[in-house]
């Protein structure tokens, strides 16, 4: 299971009013759906079904396509898969057998893919909707949301 709904997890602070669902439902961030062109290595975070995040990156094979839906932080949006990838699922619960928090793996909810500017900028990505100058620009929109009009 691939959570989607783990929007703010890394960007909820009393002072980031600007990240409410209102102002990012505006940007429209999902409308940008791509596909990886080849196999890239992503990050992603774990979630527990307690109060535990990991992290790790996998390589996630050639034609996996994401629609960004949220902040993660001032480089990064969160995205999820747009067709289910039970292969995939399978081999990241594999390695969180295999890490350190193996014990935890019981308690595993789901999981957070997540892509950074830097990586918007240099993996091999096609766009099916959007674009990646529309990305890009929504990540400073969502660093500098007073110049949002």
């Amino acid at each position: 299971m691939v959570l989607r709904n783990c929007l703010y997890l890394c960007t909820i602070r009393n002072d980031l009013s600007i990240y409410s669902m209102g102002f990012v439902d505006t940007l429209k961030i999902d409308e940008n759906v791509f596909e990886l062109t080849a196999d890239s290595e992503l990050g992603y975070l774990e979630h527990f079904a307690f109060p535990f995040t990991g992290s790790g990156e996998c390589i996630v094979p050639a034609g996996t396509a994401f629609a960004p839906h949220g902040p993660m932080r001032g480089d990064a949006l969160y995205m999820h898969l747009i067709e289910p990838d039970d292969s995939l699922i399978s081999k990241m619960k594999e390695m969180v057998k295999s890490k350190r928090y193996s014990e935890l793996y019981d308690r595993l909810q789901g999981f957070s893919f997540y892509i950074t500017e830097e990586q918007l900028r240099t993996l091999p990505l096609k766009f099916r909707s959007g674009s990646l100058e529309r990305l890009l620009e929504i990540l400073v929109l969502l660093r500098n949301p007073n110049n949002y009009k």
